[in-house]
């Protein structure tokens, strides 16, 4: 077992240098600042530093520590030294002791991909999988080299979908806020002004007292409502998978946000199939693995029925037709791979294909949400004003002058 040491030495000039280094004990510390032309002075072992027990490991330390492993297996460097040199270089606490817990493993003499599969929380299935496929094909950096460009998809990816769910957010409360204020402060001074003028009150004056009025007397109801709800359909989408099966239909069906889930769901897919596929994975297998990435229940099936022809002996092509959930475009690029044996490259364009359609889908997303939400606000105070100021501009016209 490897400790961490740092140190004070004197080099062959007779000046002090300190530094850290990892050794196996004190002599073996002692014999590499030797071979360095270094003789120690002192030294102090460093206690590894815990990571907290609901620390996760940032998706950009996996993305580092796996372009790490792809340059030190191109570069010829044994498993267990690449595993060493990546252990002390991450960041991450969490991966600092789950890559300790690999490399002693592997050092025992285990494979490494089961080694990995030890730590499910950090090293799921996708990734077990991909470097199996790589142990098996005897190239590990080419696993490592899809892995890194699937997780730097999947980020980008999430921020594109973090865009687009975080901008109606701000706006929805935005909105919230304004009608707080509206209906707790502006109004009610306002209708009591024209109601004590006496006034004739239209019918959407009456409209606007009665909502201010419900609005003042039940806020700290109307206000955490919709919280409530989306938490009790959240509980219920997570406990029924019935319920949770009709909730991604009617998403599906739903006007604007449909075709964006979509879109997001089969962009997982056709890339993660690529990225299995390309690694030696069979068309069955990486069928699976690229069905369970997808997170729609709806769409999640037709790609098992897709699953389940392949495996009665359809072509893939056929059975993706008939799935009916793939534009043209893409089916006849898996049409041209299959028969031209050359499904890769035909996976790349799907790929760019979908890597487009789903930047331009997120972008009219937002850019429609905003002048919606822009008219519902401008609704709301057209009315407050039409209320307040109309019965003041009629009772105005009616006088003589």
């Amino acid at each position: 077992m490897s400790y961490t040491f740092t140190y004070r030495a004197m080099n062959d000039a007779g000046r002090t240098v300190k530094g850290e280094m990892t050794a196996e004990n004190e002599l073996d510390l002692e014999a590499k600042l030797k071979t360095l032309g270094m003789d120690i002075v002192d030294y102090r072992e460093v206690k590894p530093r815990k990571a907290g027990m609901f620390s996760k490991v940032k998706m950009k330390d996996m993305i580092i520590f796996c372009m790490h492993m792809e340059q030190l297996d191109r570069a010829g460097v044994p498993l267990h030294e690449a595993m060493e040199d990546a252990r002390d270089a991450t960041d991450s606490l969490k991966l600092q002791n789950v890559l300790t817990s690999v490399y002693e493993d592997i050092k025992a003499g285990k494979v490494f991909s089961k080694a990995l599969s030890e730590h499910p929380t950090v090293f799921n299935e996708i990734f077990i999988g991909l470097i199996a496929a790589g142990e098996k094909t005897g190239n590990l950096q080419e696993s490592f080299l899809n892995l890194c460009e699937h997780m730097k998809w999947v980020a980008e990816l999430r921020r594109k979908v973090r865009k687009a769910i975080a901008y109606p957010i701000v706006l929805g409360v935005v909105l919230t806020a304004v009608i707080t204020v509206l209906m707790l402060f502006v109004v009610p001074q306002l209708i009591k002004f024209i109601t004590s003028q006496g006034f004739d009150i239209p019918i959407h004056t009456r409209a606007l007292i009665v909502t201010s009025e419900f609005f003042g007397a039940y806020w700290y109801i109307v206000l955490p409502a919709p919280i409530v709800l989306m938490s009790i359909l959240f509980a219920c989408y997570r406990a029924s998978e019935a319920f949770a099966y009709r909730v991604d239909a009617m998403m599906l069906r739903a006007p604007l946000i449909g075709q964006v889930v979509r879109k997001i769901n089969m962009a997982r897919f056709t890339h993660f199939f690529a990225v299995m596929f390309s690694s030696g994975i069979d068309i069955l297998d990486s069928l699976l693995a690229g069905r369970d990435v997808i997170k729609n229940r709806v769409l999640r099936e037709s790609v098992e029925l897709v699953h389940r022809s392949v495996m009665d002996g359809n072509r893939l092509t056929e059975s993706i037709r008939m799935s009916n959930q793939f534009p043209n475009l893409v089916v006849r690029m898996f049409r041209i791979g299959e028969e031209s044996g050359n499904l890769s490259e035909s996976l790349e364009n799907i790929n760019y294909f979908y890597k487009r359609e789903v930047d331009d889908a997120v972008e009219r997303l937002v850019g429609m949400i905003q002048p919606i939400m822009t008219v519902v606000m401008g609704g709301i105070i057209f009315w407050v004003i039409a209320a307040v100021f109309g019965p003041l501009y009629d009772s105005f016209s009616n006088i003589d002058f």
